[in-house]
């Protein structure tokens, strides 16, 4: 990239561990790209529409001098996984993987057609998953002493894809949803899409947010989404006809209160 041209990425610092960084990108998507930092590495969770190199950028922030990557998709949709390519080059020996659910391997590994890629007109390059998460594998901060609380913990919460993972980290009491839950309209119409998974993923999250501690440190005038909308479940029975989340934060993830 032209060194006189400003990076298409912004960086907000939500802990001293968790960054998010939002890609401004032609689709319009603004994806939110998170990296958890370890002492030894950072966790990539998505890599963006690939508007410029997520990794090429990673590489100028000090705080992750030195550190490897090891890169988590959340769901195989273009806007989440453009930027595997940097990652996965036979040049990338700092990276440690490209990781991904386990529950829809087949539609994963079936990207180029489910990744929504012809109907936007983007261009995906070729990337290699390493690893497939099940559900409730851990991902640790610290591979030499791993502990679950500096861990992130799978869960897989399809509905928007079958492949849809969430990520909880104990350590923050934070959850990235990826796009089971975001602001605006839900896509609940999409290939893969199915309003039963996406009804019993939001029953399952709530149980899982249920079993814990009630609040972590800062958290500011964000909320849950089904804290914001305790009406969501009986809405969704009632036909799904629409459900605003106006009063949620994507870039603070899904931080549990």
């Amino acid at each position: 990239m032209d060194s006189d041209r400003p990076w298409p990425f912004e960086v907000h610092q939500l802990s001293q561990r968790t960054l998010v960084i939002i890609e401004s990108d032609r689709f319009g998507e603004l994806p939110h790209i998170y990296a958890v930092l370890g002492p030894k590495k950072a966790i990539i969770i998505d890599t963006g529409c690939n508007t410029a190199s997520l990794r090429d950028f990673l590489e100028t922030l000090s705080c992750l001098e030195g550190k490897e990557f090891q890169v988590v998709n959340t769901h195989i949709h273009y806007d989440h996984i453009m930027g595997n390519y940097g990652f996965s080059m036979a040049s990338q020996r700092r990276c440690r993987g490209i990781c991904q659910g386990s529950r829809s391997r087949a539609f994963s590994e079936n990207w180029k057609a489910n990744s929504l890629q012809d109907m936007v007109g983007a261009s995906i390059l070729d990337f290699a998953v390493t690893d497939w998460l099940d559900e409730g594998a851990r991902i640790y901060l610290n591979d030499d002493e791993p502990t679950d609380e500096e861990s992130l913990e799978i869960l897989h919460t399809p509905g928007h894809t079958p492949d849809s993972i969430s990520l909880y980290l104990p350590a923050e009491n934070r959850l990235f949803s990826g796009d089971l839950i975001y602001p605006g309209s839900l896509f609940l119409y999409l290939p893969g899409s199915s309003l039963e998974d996406f009804r019993e993923s939001l029953h399952k999250l709530r149980a899982f947010i249920a079993s814990k501690p009630e609040g972590c440190g800062y958290f500011g005038q964000f909320a849950m989404a089904m804290q914001a909308d305790p009406n969501l479940l009986s809405r969704f029975n009632a036909g799904f006809s629409g459900c605003p989340m106006d009063q949620v934060n994507r870039r603070k993830g899904l931080r549990i209160s």
